[in-house]
Parts: C-alpha cells; structure tokens; sequence
C-alpha cells in the first residue's frame, strides 16, 4: 500500500496542525476547538447559540458549521442538520467532511447515484482534492469507510476491498476501519446469496439409495472379543486404557469383530433410529460404535476392512448423518488415509459409483489429496487418480447418477490444496459442461489464478495417533464443547447445527470453499 501512496504522491498526517491549516482554523481559535466539539455533541437550544456565534464571528471556519449540523442531528432535527450540510458544500467545497456529510446524507437515503457527484466519480481522495499533497488521517479514513460503505451498497466488492486494503494498512485499528468490516461481510453476503440462487438453479445433484435393503435386526451380535463391547458403551471420551486394551487384542479376531461392527450399524440402523427418536438427546455413549470402528481399524491399518467402511458410505444420505455427522466433513479421511494408500483404484471405483452422497465421494477425495500432500513421490499418481476422475465425469450423462456439482466444486478444492497445474484442461471441461458448483470454488479464472500461487503449509492436515485424534474431536469440535469435558454424567453428543466444514462453501457468502476464505483467515 506504501506504493500506492507514492503513485498518488501525498502524504498522510496525524499532526492536528496540518487538518488545522488545511480548514483555516485560526490559532485562538483551535484551542476551543475541543470544547465546542463536546457542546456539539450535546446538543439542545443552548449550545446551538454558542455554535451560531462562533460561526458570525468565524464565518471561513466551515468545521464550526459542521459542529452545528451535528448539534442539530443530535437535538432530533435531522432535516436541519442536513440543510447545514448542504450549505457547507456551497460554501466551502474545499472542505472535505462538509461533502463526507453530505455524502453520507444520500447513502442514509439510499440515493446512491448522488454521491460520485459530491465526492468524485473515481472515488479516490486526492482525485478530489489534486492540489494537495497532504492529507490528515482522519480525512482519508473518513473518505474510504464512505467509498466502501458505497462500493458496498452499489455491489462493487472488488473495489471495496482495495479501499479496506488501505485502511488496513494505514490504520488497521482505527474506528473507521473497523466500522466498514461489517457492511464488507454483508454485501459478501447478499453477493454470496444471490450467488447462490442463481447456482441452484442449474446445479446437479444425485440421489442417494439404500444400495443394501437389508433385513433388519434388534440383537447385537455375537463378538469373538468380550471387549468389544466397549465400543457400543462409551462415546468418543472413551478412557484411554480401555483403547489399548481393544488395539492388544488379537489382530486375527479383532479386526473380524471391527468388520462386524460396522455390519451391525447397517443391520440395526432403524432399531438405533428409533432409540435417537424417542431420546430427548441422542445418547452418544450407544451411538459411536461405527466411528470407533473406522478409527480403529485405522490405526491398525488394516487395509482389508478399507471396502467394509466404503459399504457403510454407500448408504443413502440420512444413513451416514446419522452414524457419522460431522466426521463427513472433519474426521474421516484420516482412517481412509491409512487404508488406502495402496487401493487408490478401490477409491475411484467407490466415487464413480452412481448415487453415492456428495459428502462420502467428498472425504474420499480429500483422503487423496492428503495422500498427494504428504507423500510428494506419489502425487503423479495422485494427480492421474484426480485426471480420471474428472474425465469419467465429463463423458458422463445426468442419467448415470454420479455427475454432482457439489462434489466436483470440492474435488477441484482439493486439487487446488495440490497446486495440480496439470489438471487445469480437465477442470476447464467440467466448467464448460456446467458441471461446478461455483460457490464452493469459485470460477476458473479463480481456479487458474489460485493453482498458481505457493501451496500453503496447512493445505497438509495433521496425521494424529488415534489418541490425540480421539482428545481433538471431544476438545475443540463443536458437538463436545470444552465446558463439558468435566462432566461425566452429561456424556452425550446433541444434535446440532452443524460448523462449516472444509468443504463447506465459506458462510461469508464470498463463494469459496470455507478452507479456503474465513477458516484461512483464522489460521
């Protein structure tokens, strides 16, 4: 931003002599001049007087006019205030808060049209003032919080953000700047919104289907390992002592039991509904056994249980929200991971397969772009996964079931995570078809831009023994909150609106993937 400036060629001040001589404040005069700002801000009867007889006797001082306006704004006389405002442009065009005033009188009206004719159709404060090469701070954090508050309300975000850009960097803590975030967020918002009706209206999804239509049961069954048990008594708080018990178990038996488990989610899911239904919360402690599985099985790597956990993922959409929730968009891919980094072929089938939900093909590509991250020998590999997938995708047809435009925006998401340059004809084809949800990752030129750029050192998610992973979830994850780690007796995961996840598109309606804006920005 100091270049900016530079090309503009002034300077910025916080001296008060230098706003002083720029409003023509004489010397006697700027010594009260704090004192009859307070009166201002009073308002009432009394303190007008003494402002009108301060103007008689300094009637080229226009910040004593403008103290007046606010004294009539603060007494209810708005239409007063106003009328004082419009009188210090005709009288003082040089004075620039007489035209913020004014300006700001048209954006309260929203007559937007009108305040380029006050203060310049560029929207730049020295192209409104050329002849100065000095500006207060205060002039120019007033100019652009009034130039954002418009290009907001006009719809011209990218010119919003390059005004907000200066005042962060000349004075990211001052009132001004922090008052302008708000209405950024708001038109990113409404943007985002209307972004998004307009995304729905050719946006392609699949249906999900019960690919098994099992016979359903009420009995648990029969474990080789009394342990196992465990699983279905204890949510994700499980005592650590009782984990390591269950992973010293027998590989040979215990994998079978973990294989059953995640059978058993499938065999009893209505008897399991229907216990959820009838709860006031969901008793997590009866409901974490598939989760555990998964994890398990994990940190055993146990690749052979890798197509046990895809069945469950087959499942219609109702099905894996019920078992897994927020995991689909935070915690699965982690096992998956560990399963799958020599059945990388197993995966393509399972994402290509038709009517699977969008969050379960999801994960799975994000597990891959993981394994690309990680382990850079193999991200040739990874990327020709990626390349066939996006072509299987652009041959396809609607009636095949498995073209989702949400699934695609994420896909591209996690290929963008790679800086896979390569895949940008493939990526280009499926923005051509109209296949992209754009709202996830925005369009290709931003796709193409981004690709580019340094790969971030976070894009790489953290690999955690089951452990730690298991103290994350229950720590920071919202179902879990921290206040609620002490107490034993309320051990229970409510159902809650879920957080974005990763491939969540950003709640600030900026129309990229939540990763990659606001959680970007916390990081």
């Amino acid at each position: 931003m100091k270049n900016r400036f530079k090309e503009y060629k002034y300077r910025i001040s916080t001296d008060p002599e230098d706003l002083n001589a720029a409003n023509g404040i004489p010397e006697e005069l700027y010594r009260q001049m704090g004192v009859l700002y307070k009166r201002a801000l009073k308002g009432g009867k009394k303190n007008i007087e003494k402002l009108i007889s301060y103007i008689r006797q300094y009637p080229g001082v226009p910040q004593l006019k403008n103290f007046l306006s606010v004294a009539w704004m603060k007494t209810g006389n708005i239409e007063k205030a106003r009328e004082i405002n419009r009188h210090i442009v005709q009288e003082h065009p040089d004075y620039l808060f007489g035209r913020l005033n004014l300006a700001f009188e048209y954006y309260d009206k929203e007559q937007y049209e009108k305040i380029p004719e006050v203060v310049g159709e560029m929207m730049e404060i020295q192209e409104l003032y050329p002849d100065r090469d000095c500006f207060h701070l205060s002039e120019v954090t007033g100019f652009y919080r009034l130039a954002i508050m418009y290009f907001c309300a006009i719809g011209n975000l990218e010119a919003a953000e390059s005004r907000y850009e200066i005042l962060q960097e000349i004075a990211p803590s001052h009132p001004d700047t922090e008052e302008v975030y708000p209405y950024i967020m708001k038109a990113y918002l409404k943007t985002g919104l209307k972004r998004m009706e307009e995304e729905n209206k050719t946006r392609i999804s699949v249906k999900t289907v019960k690919h098994n239509k099992v016979i359903q049961r009420e009995t648990k069954p029969d474990f080789i390992n009394r342990e196992i048990d465990w699983l279905y008594e204890n949510g994700l708080r499980i005592e650590k002592e009782k984990l390591e018990i269950i992973l010293n178990l027998p590989r040979g038996s215990l994998v079978p039991d973990l294989k059953l488990i995640l059978k058993d989610s499938v065999f009893r899911y209505e008897y399991f509904k229907r216990l959820a239904e009838k709860s006031k919360n969901w008793p997590e402690n009866r409901m974490s056994f598939p989760i555990h599985a998964i994890y398990i099985l994990g940190e055993l790597k146990a690749s052979e249980a890798l197509v046990d956990i895809l069945e469950t993922l087959r499942q219609e959409e109702e099905f894996i929200e019920f078992w897994y929730g927020d995991l689909m968009t935070n915690g699965l891919w982690e096992p998956l991971y560990y399963l799958s980094e020599n059945n990388l072929e197993t995966l393509k089938d399972f994402v290509l397969t038709p009517n699977i939900w969008t969050y379960a093909r999801s994960e799975i590509s994000c597990c891959v772009s993981q394994i690309g991250l990680h382990q850079p020998e193999r991200k040739g590999e990874v990327i020709k996964w990626f390349r066939d997938i996006f072509n299987h995708l652009a041959g396809a047809s609607l009636e095949d079931e498995i073209i989702d435009s949400d699934f695609i925006g994420m896909a591209i998401s996690d290929v963008l995570d790679l800086r896979a340059s390569e895949l940008l004809p493939e990526i280009k084809k499926l923005f051509d078809l109209g296949y992209v949800n754009r709202m996830i990752c925005g369009d290709f030129n931003d796709v193409e831009k981004e690709i580019y750029e340094p790969c971030k050192d976070f894009f790489k998610k953290e690999l955690l023994n089951i452990f730690d992973r298991y103290h994350q979830i229950t720590a920071t994850w919202h179902p879990y909150p921290e206040k609620n780690l002490s107490s034993a007796s309320t051990n229970e995961l409510l159902k809650v609106d879920q957080k974005p996840g990763r491939n969540d598109p950003c709640p600030c309606g900026s129309g990229k993937k939540y990763k990659n804006c606001c959680l970007k920005n916390k990081s």
